[in-house]
């Protein structure tokens, strides 16, 4: 079993609440054991996870899972991923066309206006209680076998799963928004209230641009943490 898989079983296990924020990990010792590798390997895994701020390290003291605020925003990763198990995701698909004449978007991929991109909007709904408007584009080309149905499910799985690409980073810019009356009656707020807008730029290891989405939260605050 190589470093990947230990990192990739260990973010798992914390994405999933497994470890919880606060909690410390298995020494290096045991999960060389666990796991059936050596040292440096879990050493490696570790280094990764530290870096991408799942964890850190007390010198004398171990390995403790961080706060999801940590990494959250500062790693791809999906809405299915973020929501405690004992909340619910519902996607509703509120429209799904291709579009080949629509030259900002299109612009955004550096591709010609007459491009064909797979374009949908959806909601999503955590815990019976509307939380965000999604829309989306993707080109075409990269997937061939997209269809609605995909949308009521993670696209990013679908996008490393079925498709077999390797996403690299997601590029995010945060913004206020006037909601305007479709998305106030989605959102179920007043018309002209402010609202957090994010749009993310999603990009395969190619360098090329997979996915460009604009959501549009049911909230206007936004939470950091700052660590000593």
């Amino acid at each position: 079993m190589k470093y990947l898989d230990i990192y990739l079983l260990l973010r798992e296990k914390i994405l999933k609440g497994e470890y919880a924020a606060g909690e410390p990990v298995e020494g290096e010792h045991a999960l060389a054991e666990r796991y059936g590798v050596s040292r440096p390997t879990i050493q490696k895994a570790v280094a990764r996870l530290k870096r991408e701020s799942f964890v850190h390290t007390r010198q004398g003291s171990g390995i403790f899972v961080n706060p999801p605020e940590f990494y959250q925003d500062n790693n791809v990763i999906t809405l299915s991923e973020r929501i405690h198990r004992d909340q619910t995701l519902d996607n509703v698909v509120l429209s799904y066309d291709i579009q080949s004449t629509f030259t900002e978007v299109a612009a955004q991929f550096d591709l010609p206006p007459e491009t064909a991109l797979i374009h949908y909007r959806r909601m999503r709904i955590i815990n019976q209680q509307p939380a965000i408007i999604e829309e989306t584009w993707m080109p075409q080309a990269l997937f061939p076998a997209f269809t609605q149905e995909n949308c009521r499910q993670s696209v990013l799985h679908y996008i490393e799963q079925t498709c077999g690409y390797a996403i690299s980073h997601d590029v995010k810019i945060w913004s206020g928004k006037i909601l305007n009356a479709d998305e106030a009656w989605l959102l179920r707020l007043p018309e002209g209230q402010v609202s957090l807008c994010i749009t993310h730029k999603v990009y395969l290891q190619s360098g090329e641009l997979a996915q460009y989405t604009q959501e549009t939260l049911a909230t206007n605050s936004v939470t950091t943490v700052s660590m000593r």
